[in-house]
């Protein structure tokens, strides 16, 4: 039996209302008469996983029929990948997402991003941040289509054991290969030097004038790693296959002596500490290879993480992570270590003259959370945390301990100042 007049009626209106989705879609997506096969499969998920549920004002019915028409489209032109990301479980489950609410949908999309294959993962050279200049988009968006390159080939497999260890060595290895479009440097320079000159370049003028003495030794080639943060090497040393903790979940006094020993000015008065309550530098170093989970702990057994273990043996590990230490945690903490790492590479200062040369960019950019302004006191504080951090690392020194002493960058302070200003000036941004 031939369809009713009704039937044809709602047939051609559908085929009507699929041909001017499409004609939506392509002006979307590929604007300016560009060609739908040049899309990949990154920027199909972007449009299905966050462009189509948050920035087109459509409903449940008027989505599906969007992600099932680019799916036509683009087996169209032999877009066989791209297609099945928009009739894929995935998406359906991210739209729903986004149905129920906002922070649903966002928790779902960068669920979904994490878990496709090519998504370029972060590797030590480079972790990716939200929010993305010039360079690292191009960089991003290149690799994504080099990995797409690479599983369409069958060069990756995504159901192999080995995927995510052979994708990472892909993407360190494009990542550091001279390449035309970032003319002649590597796409891992190109994308650093952006986020100096950003860094560098970022409010208030006052930390901008502070700035300036360490720009051009960051601007230098990277050196090897220097052996720094030997107190924590030693105390990993010492924690090595496992120590028992007293009752009181303190190092043993054995390691307390023996720290006493190796660093007689940290305990400068008396016959020396009897527990690690005792002894303030050696309880924050404790705390700080909790913190960055280099020990393990089982009942009162101490011992070194596999983490714990790399960081004994690789010096550039073990200065990342004493380097995010001085830097400390909060955004006012590090905005004065950068500041008083800056006024140091330049010159020892008091302890009164560091605090008056910072204590401009931290009122500049913070207030309390009343609304009230940023005090002396309040740098001093903050620089109280750097100054301890970085004595108990072997960082800073001072002549002697009066308050007249001038505080320096120590032989090994310098280069882990480097670090730990290259970790803030090429780190991932996450917000504008």
């Amino acid at each position: 039996m031939g369809r009713s007049t009704a039937e044809v009626t709602a047939a051609l209106a559908a085929l009507a209302a699929d041909k001017s989705m499409a004609q939506r879609l392509l002006g979307r997506l590929v604007p300016d008469g560009g060609l739908l096969v040049a899309l990949s499969a990154a920027e199909v998920e972007r449009f299905c996983w966050y462009e189509l549920p948050r920035k087109w004002h459509a409903d449940t019915s008027e989505q599906q029929r969007a992600v099932a028409v680019l799916a036509d489209l683009l087996t169209g032109v032999g877009r066989v990948r791209a297609a099945a990301v928009c009739t894929s479980a995935t998406t359906a489950q991210v739209l729903a997402a986004w149905q129920r609410s906002e922070e649903a949908g966002f928790a779902a999309y960068r669920k979904a991003a994490a878990a496709s294959p090519t998504t370029p993962p972060d590797v030590p050279e480079l972790s990716w941040g939200q929010v993305l200049g010039i360079q690292e988009t191009l960089a991003r968006t290149n690799l994504e289509r080099r990995l797409e390159q690479a599983l369409d080939e069958g060069e990756l497999d995504p159901d192999a054991r080995a995927f995510p260890a052979a994708r990472r060595r892909l993407v360190q290895h494009w990542l550091t290969t001279a390449r035309s479009a970032f003319e002649g440097r590597t796409p891992l320079e190109a994308v650093s030097r952006e986020r100096r000159e950003s860094w560098a370049e970022a409010p208030p003028a006052e930390r901008r004038a502070l700035l300036a003495a360490v720009l051009p030794a960051l601007e230098e080639s990277v050196a090897a790693p220097v052996d720094t943060a030997e107190p924590l090497r030693w105390l990993l040393e010492q924690i090595g296959d496992g120590v028992t903790l007293t009752q009181a979940g303190y190092l043993p006094r054995e390691l307390v002596a023996a720290a006493f020993v190796r660093y007689p000015h940290w305990y400068p008065i008396g016959k020396g500490p009897r527990s690690e309550a005792d002894l303030f530098q050696l309880a924050h170093l404790h705390e700080l290879a909790r913190i960055h989970r280099l020990v393990t702990k089982r009942h009162r057994m101490l011992k070194l993480s596999p983490v714990g273990r790399a960081q004994l043996t690789d010096h550039w590990l073990r200065q990342h992570t004493a380097a995010l230490a001085w830097l400390g945690t909060t955004a006012a903490e590090r905005q004065v270590a950068e500041s008083a790492l800056c006024v140091l590479w330049a010159e020892p200062r008091l302890r009164e003259d560091l605090r008056d040369a910072v204590h401009p960019v931290l009122a500049a950019g913070f207030t309390h959370g009343d609304g009230t302004a940023m005090e002396a006191k309040d740098t001093e504080r903050l620089l109280w945390r750097f100054w301890h951090t970085g004595r108990e690392l072997g960082y800073l020194e001072e002549r002697d301990r009066s308050i007249d002493a001038p505080i320096s960058l120590s032989a090994t302070g310098r280069p882990a100042a480097l670090a730990a200003l290259r970790l803030l000036a090429e780190g991932p941004r996450d917000h504008i």
